[in-house]
This record gives structure tokens, C-alpha cells and sequence, in this order.
């Protein structure tokens, strides 16, 4: 996160940017959710105004007013950089929207492979939390991405986060039923729970789609023990 306010004037924006203007008395913030070039367009969040120019320290406590709105370029009168902040999966839901009812899946659907692309280099980086965020991404755009939910799920799952990850492998399993993947790592998660009937259960379901699986073999049988 960058925060520090920059001087007024018509600085050149990246995404991320906060940044707000005044306009009849009050104060309008904004943050670049992406630029269009092509079209000299920003797509931007919009929080609620304020009566008082924002400063850095204040931008965590500001309250949306709209996700997404496509505006000029140039349409803004003296914008005021406060600082430059990670764009989130929750901030990009409106701008999500907005692609899926003006672009074809095949362009949308890009970015979201983009975003998961992303979230496979922040895995590898163990910077977990971060992929989590870009897989959710990626989910966002496009909801039948079933590879992003399970790969979400295995970050959660090195996180610990067991109970949530198992709510993440069930999504998958709603778009791809016949999943081996998904009914094991359900039956691995309820493992480390110590909820072994469970896990049991889940192991079985594996098996019953693939009787070959190994590894759900070896996990029955040491559930099995455990019972």
C-alpha cells in the first residue's frame, strides 16, 4: 500500500490509484479499478462524499457509494492523488458485472484465466493469502471456474483454513460433480479436523468415482485405523 498525497493537477493514473476532486463544495474520492486506453476511459469505484478533503489515513474508513462507474479520462477537474492501493476481488464485483453484460465470455473470460494465471505465481511465491484474492478474482468474472475455487481451496487448505476450504471444494463440485479432486481434499480437510466419519464418507465417494485413486486408498485406510 502507497499512501501520500500528491499535488493537484492532471496526473497520469494506474490502477489502484485513490484519488478525489472537489466539486460544489464537496469532496468526491475515487479509485482506478482499470483504464481503457482505447476509449480514454477509467473505470472506477466511487465512495460516498465527504465534506472535508480526505487524507491518506482516513481511505480504509471510506464507505462505496457505487462499485463501478465508466468515466472520461479527462473528465476530471483537478484531481488530487492520495496514494496507490492493491485493487481487491470484493472492489472489482461492479466492474465484473459491467464486463460480463458489455463483452463477449471469450474476452471476458481471458482476464479471468489472467487473474488465475496470477494467483498460480503468488501460490508458487507462498504468498497465500494474495493468491486467494486473484483466484476469487478470476471466480468473480467467470463462476464456472471450478479450477480457480479448487486452487482457492488448496490455499486456504495451507493456511489451515480447513472449514473454508471445504465450503470452496462443495462450489467446485456444484459446477463439476465428478470430481475426484474435489471429493478427496473435502475428505483430507475433514481428516485434519478430526472429524474421521467424515472424512470416511469422502474417501468413499472418491473411490466410487475412481476405485484406483492411491491416495484416496491409503487415506481410507488410515481413517480406518483412526476408527
Amino acid at each position: 500500500m502507497e499512501l501520500s498525497e500528491k499535488s493537484p493537477g492532471k496526473p497520469e493514473m494506474r490502477v489502484g490509484d485513490l484519488f478525489y476532486v472537489n466539486h460544489d463544495g464537496a469532496y468526491h474520492t475515487y479509485k482506478l479499478l482499470a483504464s481503457d486506453a482505447a476509449n480514454s476511459c477509467y473505470h472506477v469505484l466511487a465512495y460516498e462524499p465527504l465534506g472535508a478533503a480526505p487524507v491518506p489515513r482516513e481511505v480504509g474508513n471510506l464507505k462505496i457509494r457505487i462499485f463501478h462507474l465508466p468515466i472520461d479520462a479527462a473528465g476530471f477537474e483537478k484531481p488530487v492523488v492520495l496514494g496507490n492501493m492493491a485493487v481487491s476481488a470484493y472492489e472489482l464485483t461492479g466492474y465484473h458485472a459491467y464486463l460480463r453484460q458489455t463483452q463477449e465470455p471469450k474476452d471476458y473470460t481471458a482476464l479471468a484465466i489472467d487473474y488465475f494465471n496470477h494467483g498460480l505465481f503468488l501460490t508458487d511465491e507462498q504468498k497465500h493469502e494474495e493468491a486467494i484474492d486473484a483466484y476469487s478474482k478470476g471466480v468473480d468474472l467467470f463462476p464456472l471456474f471450478y479450477e480457480a475455487i479448487d486452487n482457492r481451496a488448496f490455499c486456504k487448505m495451507n493456511l489451515g483454513q480447513w472449514e473454508a476450504a471445504i465450503e470452496d471444494f462443495q462450489q467446485s463440485l456444484e459446477i463439476n460433480p465428478v470430481s475426484v479432486l474435489a471429493e478427496f481434499s473435502i475428505g483430507e480437510c475433514y481428516l485434519r479436523l478430526k472429524r474421521y466419519e467424515e472424512a470416511q464418507a469422502q474417501f468413499e465417494k472418491a473411490l466410487a468415482i475412481d476405485p484406483e485413486h492411491q491416495l484416496s486408498k491409503d487415506f481410507l485406510a488410515h481413517v480406518h485405523t483412526l476408527l
